[in-house]
């Protein structure tokens, strides 16, 4: 097996970072909580990025969340060699949703975040990484994501983007709501820093674009000024209540609960990260990400 194996090559950003970095895939899943799958494949590798774990969808309980986040890692890290590394993807959604500036080493506040149950799974997914890992002596970096977008990434702006396609006019409430985001680019080579570098990051690292935006940017770019334009609600039950249901009837599993995220408010510290891995911010501009991909030309 080749230095880098990516597990939950299957996934959607599994698949990117299988591509973008040249590395193996597999796939694990772990459908009974009382036995692990087997992950001795990974023990030729000295290098592992764990991708897997479903993404929060209306179907799954925090059972489900557990059983596949916390189960999944235990096994990987089982299943790697003393040494090895492991790169543990997490989310953000562990800060929940405090609507506010978050400062490097900010609390974590999972059951404030809209899909409780996927937010502590990922918490524990992480912890369980850590502790695996200390008893087996395999190193771990764990990277706290926030939500992934570009091109061929599925989130919350890609729906936006559908529906503005599809010609549903609408509008997204609170102009001065900021949403702060992962740029796929950005993630990537955040990844390959790590592997490079190896695990020079001493706790959990939190990965963001360097800038923020707001509801007003998307809205100036995909909403509508229509007086018959919709507004976007901003949460699920409102809607539910507006009949966005039908309206996204044609939408991938797990939609509404993604659209959900739009309510929240969170700006993160993206610097010790990018300090920490030697990224340049200005690679990472809003002109190279974030414009060309909400005008369509990436």
């Amino acid at each position: 097996m080749s230095r880098g194996v990516v597990v939950g090559a299957d996934g959607t950003l599994g698949r990117l970072l299988r591509s973008a970095l040249g590395y193996e895939g597999v796939d694990l899943r772990c459908p009974d909580e009382d036995a692990l799958p087997d992950a001795s494949a990974l023990a030729s590798s000295g290098l592992v990025v764990n991708a897997a774990g479903p993404r929060a969808r209306p179907e799954l309980d925090w059972r489900d969340y557990f059983r596949e986040h916390v189960g999944v890692t235990r096994a990987i890290v089982r299943g790697m060699r003393p040494g090895a590394h492991l790169i543990h993807l997490s989310s953000t959604a562990i800060y929940g949703a405090r609507h506010r500036q978050l400062e490097a080493g900010a609390l974590e506040s999972p059951l404030t975040f809209p899909n409780a149950g996927y937010a502590v799974a990922k918490h524990g997914a992480e912890l369980a990484a850590l502790a695996e890992g200390r008893s087996r002596g395999v190193r771990v970096s764990v990277l706290r994501l926030s939500m992934v977008y570009g091109p061929g990434i599925d989130s919350a702006l890609e729906t936006l983007r559908r529906l503005k396609a599809r010609g549903i006019a609408f509008r997204l409430g609170r102009p001065e709501i900021h949403h702060h985001y992962l740029h796929r680019d950005v993630l990537v080579a955040s990844i390959r820093a790590v592997a490079e570098r190896g695990p020079i990051l001493d706790a959990p690292a939190t990965l963001a674009d360097p800038f923020s935006f707001t509801n007003a940017d998307l809205d100036a770019v995909w909403g509508s000024r229509l007086p018959w334009a919709v507004p976007m609600p901003l949460g699920l039950a409102e809607l539910a209540m507006a009949g966005w249901r039908r309206v996204l009837s044609g939408e991938p599993p797990g939609t509404l609960a993604a659209l959900a995220v739009l309510a929240m408010d969170n700006r993160y510290a993206w610097q010790p990260a990018f300090e920490a891995l030697g990224l340049a911010a200005a690679e990472f501009n809003r002109a190279r990400t974030l414009t060309p991909y909400l005008e369509g030309r990436e």
